[in-house]
């Protein structure tokens, strides 16, 4: 009698965990996380390069606190902090495009000239068409770059820039409500955009099968072509039909049991839980081992968040305390040595790994983009 009740037991447990793993859409990416677990990274016999990256879906939206915590609580902050090139934290700041102030442009100089951080595009839209899509993002161009912000910096470029997709929905992988457009990345690229940082998209149809990579999709005219792609890999440089995909860590975080009945699926995400400084969810973070095949000693994690609305979380001690973490643990100079980088110097970097450079990542920061001070001038 008592077994049957344990094997009785055992199948409702078996069929609510299916359940819940198909409900929440973690059957997308789990063979992905099993493959992870089967073909670890291995032993690096040499120090690692942890290169942090800081990404915000960047939404003021004329909030006069939100920008009040970014202009002048943050850079208090990160001028506490050094990696181990001397460098500050340095925040990616994804500007909502439809959501834009200009006032707000003006108010972030000053924590982009110093070195803080720099200004990438993020965008929230929907039913939209090739031309209108075009038409708004060249209008808000032009008044990005009166700041300084994505200029170009080649002949015939028209805005040089990151993206992160409001709604997750890049290339209409959540439908005309959520985007519009299936040639999205193909419009993108030609405009000048030169990756993607949107991903990892938790519980979220919009979330590519593969995880914690990477990698280059083609077809860039269709429906969620970043679905399908190659690994980013040493002695390979991009084709001029692909487009990178950089994505944060995606993982099932078994030393991390906040929920009490399962462990946290882990995505990087800085939210109002107040709990990004937790070394279970850091050293999660680390484990990844996210890097251009053939080039395991430069590893990547990227976090987001969205700073404007959860600027109480962001802009406080717990982020103080998330950079005292990897700066006293990841930091050692001999195991690893820590950068704080940019998305447009992490894409750098991989561009540096991806031709053979070898080294200190430092060197590589602006290997083929230029900082964005160091644009080209003649757009006013």
């Amino acid at each position: 009698m008592a077994l049957f009740f344990f094997i009785a037991i055992g199948l409702f447990v078996s069929l609510s965990v299916s359940i819940y793993v198909k409900k929440k859409r973690i059957n997308r990416w789990l063979w992905s996380y099993f493959k992870g677990l089967i073909s670890p990274l291995g032993k690096v016999n040499q120090p690692i390069d942890i290169m942090f990256i800081f990404v915000d879906h960047f939404e003021l939206n004329g909030h006069a606190d939100r920008l009040e915590s970014w202009v002048h609580g943050y850079p208090k902050i990160a001028a506490k902090h050094l990696d181990s090139d001397g460098r500050h934290p340095v925040h990616s700041f994804f500007y909502a495009l439809d959501l834009m102030h200009e006032h707000e442009l003006e108010a972030m100089q000053p924590v982009i000239e110093k070195g803080f951080g720099e200004m990438e595009l993020h965008w929230h839209h929907q039913h939209e068409t090739e031309s209108s899509f075009i038409k708004k993002l060249d209008d808000a161009m032009a008044l990005f770059h009166h700041y300084g912000y994505m200029r170009p910096y080649k002949d015939n470029q028209p805005a040089c820039f990151a993206f992160i997709h409001g709604n997750w929905s890049l290339a209409n992988a959540r439908g005309a409500e959520f985007c519009g457009l299936d040639n999205e990345i193909q419009i993108l690229k030609d405009r000048g955009c030169y990756a993607d940082f949107t991903y990892p998209a938790l519980f979220s149809e919009a979330q590519p099968p593969i995880i914690n990579s990477i990698h280059y999709c083609n077809q860039l005219t269709e429906n969620s072509c970043y679905f399908n792609g190659r690994l980013s890999e040493s002695g390979r440089k991009e084709a001029e039909d692909e487009f990178m995909i950089f994505q944060g860590p995606m993982t099932i975080n078994w030393k991390d049991w906040r929920h009490k009945w399962h462990p946290t699926i882990e995505d990087g995400d800085i939210n109002y839980t107040k709990t990004h400084s937790d070394p279970k969810r850091i050293d999660a973070w680390v484990r990844q081992g996210i890097h251009v095949k053939g080039k395991p000693e430069w590893q990547f994690v990227k976090v987001f968040c969205h700073g404007a609305q959860d600027h109480e979380s962001v802009v406080s001690s717990i982020t103080d305390d998330l950079f005292s973490y990897l700066e006293t643990t990841y930091n050692d100079g001999n195991q690893y040595r820590l950068h704080y980088i940019s998305t447009r110097e992490a894409y750098n970097i991989v561009k540096a790994a991806e031709s053979g450079k070898t080294g200190n990542p430092n060197l590589y920061r602006d290997y083929l983009i230029p900082h964005p001070m160091k644009r080209n001038e003649k757009v006013k």
